[in-house]
């Protein structure tokens, strides 16, 4: 009898083991936030040689964002219990649940999380949090590492604020032919403004910017600027979440001397939120 090749092992995305990782929170699994749609880079909360070290990754649902902080406890002569990060949103953003990490022992990452669910305007669904680490502090022996259970003092600690933009709705998608595209959305729902973006000094620069506003994917290397050229149009493609494609026409030219880059924004979607949502990030 032949023995067929074994299948490969198709190596899981990191999108796949949060979506994982997220579902083994019980708590978060509940409240059925459906399919994940992106998970952002860390974003650190405070300066690395603090003495808890605090970094955030927003996982964002169709109509929910989860926070989840990661929490490290530099102090050896310290056990911190029942840990978790206080937030205060942005206008809009409910908060459905907060889940907190019972214990951060010495150089041990701990996990808590913050659930919202998102505002129903998407114009609405970007901001700035401030948080609060909040925990109970035990004193412990640094060798042993325990403690004396009846002592412990409730305490807190300012974290940076955390930025919701745009970006953390969109997600990159590769479109190899972009006129096409272009025309298959037709201009029903275009959305086309003017911008004087003062403080970018060159065509790259600006790109680079425009890029990370928005969160989409350049497309047919139009991310690239010829040399010596004082005026370029770039492409880009994603996908807003609830399924929605949307594209951008941004067309740069360059200043006289020292007045920053004027850019021409065209962007189409099926849908006119989302054509005026993307139209925002760099409003």
């Amino acid at each position: 009898m032949p023995v067929g090749k074994p299948k490969e092992k198709v190596a899981a995305s990191r999108q796949d083991i949060f979506a994982e990782q997220l579902g083994s929170v019980a708590e978060l699994a509940s409240m059925n936030l459906g399919p994940l749609f992106k998970s952002s880079q860390p974003v650190e909360l405070t300066e690395s040689e603090t003495e808890y070290v605090v970094q955030c990754i927003k996982h964002t649902f169709p109509n929910h964002m989860v926070l989840q902080f990661d929490c490290t406890n530099t102090l050896n002569d310290q056990i911190l219990e029942n840990v978790q990060v206080d937030v205060e949103p942005s206008e809009g953003f409910e908060l459905l649940c907060q889940i907190s990490c019972s214990k951060l022992a010495y150089n041990v990452t701990g996990t808590t999380y913050a659930c919202f669910r998102l505002p129903d305007d998407p114009l609405a669904a970007t901001g700035t949090f401030s948080n609060t680490l909040k925990y109970l502090v035990k004193d412990c022996d640094p060798n042993s590492g325990e403690t004396d259970e009846e002592e412990g003092y409730e305490d807190e600690y300012v974290l940076e604020d955390l930025e919701v933009s745009v970006a953390d709705h969109v997600q990159k998608v590769l479109q190899p032919n972009f006129a096409a595209a272009w025309d298959e959305l037709g201009p029903d729902n275009e959305l086309e403004d003017t911008f004087a973006l003062s403080s970018m000094t060159t065509l790259e620069e600006a790109i680079k910017s425009i890029i990370q506003f928005m969160g989409m994917q350049p497309c047919e290397r139009s991310d690239k600027v010829p040399e010596g050229k004082s005026a370029h149009t770039l492409f880009l493609a994603g996908v807003y979440r609830g399924g929605h494609d949307v594209l951008v026409r941004a067309k740069l030219a360059l200043g006289a001397s020292s007045e920053g880059v004027t850019m021409n924004l065209a962007v189409r979607s099926m849908d006119p939120n989302v054509s005026e949502v993307i139209a925002s990030a760099v409003g």
